[in-house]
């Protein structure tokens, strides 16, 4: 028997075993002679292997470790698809943990089933925010329904005039040119920014367009259009004045708060949070503005506060227990469920996949012990096998004899 060393290339394909006809005339022994297989002809790779110079235990040697080599690689595939599935699970999760809130005050066409009216009821009303931060600005180009929805869902929209929530109720009625209390519920708090605006619907079940919200942006008593909330996850409350010749019978009254929290260029050169596209939510109410509705009773004068710079600019925020729905719940406590729950499903697969793959042989070893050895025969002595008497023939010669 001789042996010797060669540089072999095991390819993640040639595990193929080769017939020693094509071997070559090579393989055979020729006293203490080395034999050295050809590394381009039997696809090895760059390792050394002591190999047997008789080509069928070449071959064998060769089938073995190119098995070995390729079922090595691709046990660790499964692994790779969990890890880019816990990405992906991961992913939604952030989405799903961004911002949220709602209009309560007036009541959105999504929350006013919260307050009474007898309309279908949206549970997921602090979540109208486009889509998506990617599905606003990656597939619609920034693009939004006026009340929140999806940019490319088919109208009309689930909370647009004539959808499943648009159903032309009238929650609030107003003086043409009053000051008017606006509410919202932010569940989860990313800064940015809220304005208001509203318009007149010039046909009924007609839905008003964005252009025409744009005309009539409302302003707040110290002048400005935007509020900047505070800290904190609750309900902010600030005063704002709707136009003074406007009157209708039906108007949409639009919230748009536009988020803070992500990055993006400033366009000057630099980059902040805060700056560039940022998730955004909307929702409507239909209201009523005219000469002849009910005057509002006198608002209540919250408690004079010493004002600072950093805070004179952003109007004060008041929390009232008249009609104001408490708190809903810590939303970071399910988020924080949930994404505990994705993980321990994505550990478990994780761990079935490597005892499937690395510990299959001896798992399915214990299970056939455990199914077919019962706890009185696993303390009882081996039984011995029946003995079987052996059959003699009796032959022609014999039978002669």
């Amino acid at each position: 028997m001789t042996y010797s060393y060669a540089v072999r290339r095991c390819s993640s394909i040639g595990n193929e075993r080769l017939p020693p006809q094509q071997l070559g005339p090579q393989s055979s022994a020729t006293g203490s002679e080395s034999r050295v297989l050809s590394a381009a002809r039997h696809g090895c790779g760059q390792c050394q292997r002591r190999l047997d110079s008789r080509p069928e235990r070449a071959a064998m040697g060769r089938s073995q470790h190119c098995q070995a080599t390729f079922a090595a690689r691709f046990r660790i595939r499964p692994f790779l698809y969990v890890a880019c599935l816990a990405s992906v699970i991961a992913s939604f999760l952030v989405e799903e943990a961004s911002a949220h809130g709602r209009l309560i005050e007036p009541p959105s066409r999504a929350s006013m089933w919260r307050y009474g009216f007898d309309t279908p009821a949206d549970y997921n009303d602090h979540e109208s925010y486009c889509g998506g931060y990617t599905r606003q600005w990656q597939r619609n180009n920034g693009k939004c329904g006026i009340c929140g929805d999806a940019w490319d869902t088919k109208p009309p929209r689930a909370h647009e005039t004539g959808g499943k929530y648009g159903n032309s109720v009238i929650v609030r009625r107003y003086r043409t040119g009053a000051v008017i209390p606006v509410r919202v519920e932010l569940t989860a708090n990313h800064h940015g920014y809220f304005e208001f605006r509203t318009c007149p619907m010039k046909y009924r079940g007609q839905e008003v367009t964005q252009d025409c919200l744009d005309e009539y942006v409302l302003k707040g008593e110290n002048g400005t259009v935007r509020y900047y909330p505070g800290e904190g996850n609750r309900i902010f409350e600030a005063y704002y004045k709707l136009p003074d010749e406007l009157t209708c019978s039906q108007c949409v009254f639009q919230w748009r708060y536009v988020a803070g929290n992500n990055w993006g260029d400033c366009g000057d050169g630099t980059g902040a949070v805060g700056c560039g596209p940022q998730e955004e939510f909307r929702a409507c109410a239909d209201i009523a503005i005219g000469d002849e509705e009910a005057t509002l009773p006198p608002r209540p004068r919250p408690p004079k506060r010493p004002t600072t710079p950093s805070t004179a600019s952003v109007p004060s925020s008041t929390e009232t227990s008249d009609y104001s729905p408490e708190y809903s719940g810590p939303y970071w406590l399910f988020n924080l469920i949930i994404a505990g729950t994705c993980l321990l499903v994505v550990l478990a697969v994780m761990a079935l996949l490597y005892t499937y793959y690395y510990h299959a042989g001896r798992a399915k070893k214990w299970l056939m012990a455990r199914r077919l050895l019962t706890p009185e025969q696993q303390h009882q002595p081996p039984v011995a096998p029946p003995r079987q008497k052996k059959h003699y023939t009796t032959t022609a010669n014999q039978m002669q004899i």
